[in-house]
């Protein structure tokens, strides 16, 4: 039964592990650069992924109204790690300097490559409709977090929302459940193709993803105190804070894939995105990249065994 079940755990985790293995391979070995791995990043976002979750909503037989308990507790789950990490950052004495990068690297998810990629392995029809519900409520919750902290909280409404309206993966989301409710069925050939797109989406960010672990900009903080801080980011990330929101998500009664996709959405590591705007907005960018390296590297070992833990139990 135990190995049965961690070989049913290693089906979901290691072809996503393999292939940010193979991204960290190919970067060392010369065959992918930084240029490369810029443009699949905008690729990703800006085409392949927004189809993916497109041609996730639009294939569910099951309606979005019926997932409704899972958008308010992905909402208040993401709205307490950012309360708790707010707090421990303060317990820990954060330094001024550091506190807008520990908080951001603290809470926000990978959840629109790592996380879904992991959703589609452990349920691939109802994973990925799960998956596209989380990213669509969350992300902009997790940009608006992340400005507010990062920002000393000045943030600018005007700018979230039409950042937020703009978004690729909003607006496609968007789409599919207009297309769902308006009853429309896509011609066969558009499925074909939206299917196609979509297949490229989590090998190529997968690949991107350990091909900038090995990026000089991702070195190690060198700044006193940084790997403390460094350490307790991370600890929190894929460790405290998932094991905190799986219990309460028992407690409240989810079972099921909705309990496998909570529970892998907010173990995933570290966004590569919270670089991204760490960087933009003046943060410590070091303390950022060296969080999303371990994190990456450390959650192989921790979602694995959450996942492990979910499937022995029974609850999904």
């Amino acid at each position: 039964m135990y190995l049965q079940t961690l070989l049913q755990t290693l089906e979901i985790t290691l072809p996503v592990i393999l292939l940010v293995v193979l991204g960290v391979v190919l970067k060392t070995r010369g065959a992918i650069d930084e240029r490369f791995i810029a443009t699949a990043s905008r690729l990703v976002f800006n085409v392949s992924l927004p189809v993916l979750m497109f041609m996730a909503i639009v294939s569910a037989s099951a309606s979005l109204e019926n997932h409704g308990a899972l958008v308010v507790f992905a909402l208040l789950a993401a709205l307490s790690a950012f309360a708790l990490t707010l707090i421990v950052a303060r317990v820990v004495k954060v330094s001024t300097l550091q506190y807008g990068a520990f908080v951001q690297a603290s809470f926000r998810s990978n959840l629109g490559i790592i996380g879904l990629a992991l959703c589609i392995n452990a349920f691939p029809v109802e994973g990925a409709l799960l998956g596209a519900i989380i990213l669509a409520v969350v992300t902009p919750l997790y940009n608006f977090l992340s400005v507010w902290v990062l920002a000393g909280g000045d943030v600018g409404w005007k700018g979230q929302i039409i950042a937020t309206v703009k978004n690729p993966l909003i607006i496609a989301i968007a789409l599919a459940a207009l297309v769902n409710v308006s009853g429309f069925t896509l011609p066969q050939f558009a499925l074909s193709t939206g299917s196609a797109l979509a297949a490229m989406t989590l090998p190529l960010a997968l690949i991107g993803i350990g091909g900038s672990l090995v990026l000089p900009k991702l070195s190690l903080p060198k700044q006193e105190g940084s790997n403390n801080v460094t350490l307790v980011s991370v600890a929190l990330k894929i460790l405290i804070l998932p094991s905190l929101i799986i219990m309460v998500a028992v407690m409240s009664g989810i079972r099921g894939p909705e309990l496998m996709v909570l529970a892998i959405m907010f173990s995933s590591p570290t966004a590569a995105a919270a670089f991204v705007m760490a960087s933009a907005m003046g943060a410590d960018e070091k303390l950022t990249a060296n969080v999303i390296a371990i994190s990456t590297l450390g959650a192989a070992v921790s979602m694995t065994s959450f996942i492990y833990v979910l499937n022995l139990s029974g609850l999904v």
